[in-house]
């Protein structure tokens, strides 16, 4: 059998071996379940037919998926550019955060269900991912059990700036604001909840200013741990970080100007990305569709 054409046949037998796949950590198939795996086994002369088109065509949508690969890392460079231009106006002496912030909260981590919730109808508890990339990500969250009495006082709402107190170096201390509220919705142990002085600090703006890379040195600097998948950041460490923040005026004009910036960046990211996802399912297509005859050998010449 050509061996180019096998690894083709393999590769559309993805589905199916993923269904006979066991494990939890990893999967894994027995030598009996991959000695019975039945693959379309055409002439030589076809396998190679076969082969040389899918090594063509799968060749120019690889090229496709890496520039609009390529084209996601500048537009998130460009981002990122935004906000360091936006935030060069703080400064990292002087008034620290702690005298912005009106009150805290933090939360709890009981046994929860494998499954999220809304955290409008149903009671849920956040993941300690719910904040990160400085955008609030409700979904994030598990399921409350039913036999969990809920604790209203740790639900987030409209305005809270959540921390991450422990992640990895990259992710821990990553802020995001909360922009509706969640009447069941609670943080876990791992976040933080900050009420900030509305007549000192916007709230986007400082997640802003927490997500810089100023802030994120200051921040991966007060990290500790002797795990590199996990760090963990104090409450003190973060509230005694300097932040000297213009005006609340001006605050809320650079949100607005971020907003409306880092919007259009972001549409163009997740329609680039709809474009890899679309460009990989056809490279799927493609090469069940050729595997299984669907293609004719007039068409692969």
């Amino acid at each position: 059998m050509n061996s180019r054409y096998l690894t083709y046949a393999l590769v559309a037998a993805g589905p199916e071996l993923e269904s006979l796949g066991r494990g939890t950590t990893f999967m894994e198939l027995s030598a009996t379940q991959m000695a019975a795996l039945e693959v379309p086994v055409p002439t030589l002369d076809e396998q190679r037919a076969i082969a040389n088109y899918l090594d063509r065509e799968t060749a120019r949508i690889d090229t496709l998926i890496d520039e609009q690969q390529r084209l996601i890392k500048t537009l998130r460079e460009r981002r990122r550019a935004i906000v360091e231009e936006a935030v060069a106006i703080v400064d990292t002496s002087g008034t620290r955060l702690k005298h912005m912030i009106r009150s805290v909260r933090q939360g709890w981590s009981p046994q929860c269900c494998s499954w999220p919730a809304d955290g409008i109808e149903t009671w849920a508890v956040l993941k300690a991912g719910a904040a990160n990339g400085g955008r609030f990500r409700p979904m994030e969250n598990k399921e409350l059990p039913e036999d969990e009495i809920p604790r209203p006082e740790i639900v987030v709402s409209q305005g809270d700036l959540l921390v991450s107190r422990a992640n990895t170096r990259e992710l821990v201390g990553s802020a995001a604001v909360v922009e509706e509220d969640f009447p069941r919705l609670m943080l876990c142990d791992k976040l933080y909840a900050f009420t900030l002085d509305e007549n000192r600090a916007e709230p986007q703006f400082v997640a802003a200013v927490l997500g810089s890379r100023r802030w994120r040195d200051l921040i991966e600097l007060a990290a500790t741990g002797t795990s590199h998948s996990m760090l963990n950041i104090s409450q003190s460490d973060i509230v005694n970080l300097p932040m000297q923040l213009p005006s609340v005026d001006e605050q809320r004009r650079l949100k607005g100007y971020l907003r409306s910036e880092t919007a259009k960046i972001d549409k163009l990211v997740a329609e680039t990305e709809r474009l890899i996802e679309l460009a990989r399912e056809r490279r799927s297509a493609l090469i069940a569709a050729a595997v299984t005859g669907q293609i004719g050998l007039w068409e692969t010449t």
